[in-house]
Protein backbone atom coordinates (compact mmCIF):
# COMPACT_ATOMS: atom_id res chain seq x y z
CA UNK A 1 0.00 0.00 0.00
CA UNK A 2 1.22 3.40 -0.75
CA UNK A 3 0.59 6.25 1.28
CA UNK A 4 1.22 9.98 1.41
CA UNK A 5 2.61 12.29 3.97
CA UNK A 6 1.91 15.71 2.80
CA UNK A 7 3.52 15.90 -0.58
CA UNK A 8 5.66 12.62 -0.21
CA UNK A 9 4.67 9.23 -1.52
CA UNK A 10 5.41 6.21 0.90
CA UNK A 11 5.24 2.52 0.94
CA UNK A 12 3.98 0.56 4.09
CA UNK A 13 5.58 -2.95 4.65
CA UNK A 14 2.58 -4.29 6.77
CA UNK A 15 0.46 -4.33 3.53
CA UNK A 16 2.89 -3.86 0.58
CA UNK A 17 5.12 -6.91 1.30
CA UNK A 18 7.69 -4.49 0.23
CA UNK A 19 10.84 -2.40 2.02
CA UNK A 20 10.44 1.26 1.04
CA UNK A 21 13.84 2.00 1.09
CA UNK A 22 15.91 -0.88 -0.97
CA UNK A 23 12.14 -2.39 -2.41
CA UNK A 24 13.36 -6.30 -0.95
CA UNK A 25 10.53 -8.51 -0.41
CA UNK A 26 11.99 -10.40 1.71
CA UNK A 27 10.89 -9.68 5.07
CA UNK A 28 10.96 -10.83 8.80
CA UNK A 29 8.17 -10.26 10.90
CA UNK A 30 8.13 -10.15 14.62
CA UNK A 31 4.40 -10.70 15.70
CA UNK A 32 5.47 -9.72 19.64
CA UNK A 33 8.23 -8.06 20.26
CA UNK A 34 10.77 -8.96 23.19
CA UNK A 35 14.10 -8.26 24.83
CA UNK A 36 16.31 -10.07 27.15
CA UNK A 37 15.62 -9.97 31.39
CA UNK A 38 18.32 -8.16 32.87
CA UNK A 39 19.77 -11.77 34.52
CA UNK A 40 19.24 -13.47 31.02
CA UNK A 41 17.08 -16.06 32.20
CA UNK A 42 14.00 -15.07 29.53
CA UNK A 43 12.38 -12.52 28.09
CA UNK A 44 10.09 -9.77 28.66
CA UNK A 45 7.66 -8.42 25.97
CA UNK A 46 8.28 -5.12 24.83
CA UNK A 47 5.17 -2.64 25.81
CA UNK A 48 4.33 0.49 24.62
CA UNK A 49 3.78 1.91 27.60
CA UNK A 50 2.98 0.67 31.51
CA UNK A 51 2.50 2.58 34.46
CA UNK A 52 0.16 2.43 37.78
CA UNK A 53 -3.22 4.17 37.62
CA UNK A 54 -5.33 4.64 40.81
CA UNK A 55 -7.88 1.77 41.61
CA UNK A 56 -10.32 4.31 43.68
CA UNK A 57 -10.07 1.41 46.49
CA UNK A 58 -9.08 1.57 49.92
CA UNK A 59 -6.32 -0.91 51.55
CA UNK A 60 -9.40 -3.08 52.55
CA UNK A 61 -11.28 -2.94 49.59
CA UNK A 62 -7.54 -3.83 47.40
CA UNK A 63 -5.00 -2.36 46.28
CA UNK A 64 -5.11 1.62 45.41
CA UNK A 65 -3.22 1.20 42.74
CA UNK A 66 -2.83 -1.31 39.58
CA UNK A 67 0.02 -2.04 37.28
CA UNK A 68 -1.46 -1.16 33.11
CA UNK A 69 0.17 -2.58 30.31
CA UNK A 70 -0.45 -1.03 26.94
CA UNK A 71 -0.02 -3.46 23.95
CA UNK A 72 2.64 -4.79 22.44
CA UNK A 73 4.73 -4.16 19.11
CA UNK A 74 4.82 -6.03 15.76
CA UNK A 75 7.89 -5.24 14.13
CA UNK A 76 8.13 -5.37 9.81
CA UNK A 77 12.50 -6.01 9.40
CA UNK A 78 13.58 -5.95 5.68
CA UNK A 79 15.79 -9.11 5.29
CA UNK A 80 18.04 -7.48 2.85
CA UNK A 81 19.04 -3.73 4.12
CA UNK A 82 17.66 -3.83 8.19
CA UNK A 83 14.82 -1.32 7.51
CA UNK A 84 12.22 -1.96 10.11
CA UNK A 85 8.58 -0.47 10.77
CA UNK A 86 7.06 -0.66 14.26
CA UNK A 87 3.55 -1.12 15.19
CA UNK A 88 1.67 -0.96 18.38
CA UNK A 89 -0.96 -3.82 18.68
CA UNK A 90 -4.28 -4.03 21.50
CA UNK A 91 -2.99 -0.66 22.97
CA UNK A 92 -6.29 1.95 22.83
CA UNK A 93 -7.77 1.17 26.12
CA UNK A 94 -4.86 0.64 28.15
CA UNK A 95 -3.17 4.16 26.90
CA UNK A 96 -6.62 5.61 27.59
CA UNK A 97 -6.75 4.27 30.99
CA UNK A 98 -3.14 5.91 32.01
CA UNK A 99 -4.00 9.21 29.86
CA UNK A 100 -6.54 9.57 31.90
CA UNK A 101 -4.28 9.98 34.99
CA UNK A 102 -2.85 13.32 34.91
CA UNK A 103 -0.46 12.55 37.60
CA UNK A 104 1.06 10.15 34.95
CA UNK A 105 2.22 12.47 31.97
CA UNK A 106 4.06 10.34 30.13
CA UNK A 107 1.12 9.46 28.13
CA UNK A 108 -1.66 11.91 26.26
CA UNK A 109 -3.70 11.98 23.15
CA UNK A 110 -3.74 14.00 19.91
CA UNK A 111 -6.53 14.26 17.89
CA UNK A 112 -5.33 16.29 14.59
CA UNK A 113 -8.91 16.00 13.08
CA UNK A 114 -11.74 16.21 15.80
CA UNK A 115 -11.87 17.96 19.37
CA UNK A 116 -12.56 15.29 22.35
CA UNK A 117 -11.74 12.26 24.59
CA UNK A 118 -11.58 8.64 22.20
CA UNK A 119 -13.93 6.14 23.17
CA UNK A 120 -12.51 3.11 22.85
Amino acid sequence: MVGSAGSRAFIVMKTSHQCPKCQSRRLWVVERAEQPLCDGGGTNTLRVASGDVLTGHTDDEGPPLETVHAGTFETWTCAVCGFTEWYARDANEALARLAAHPWRPKVRYVDGEATGTPSW
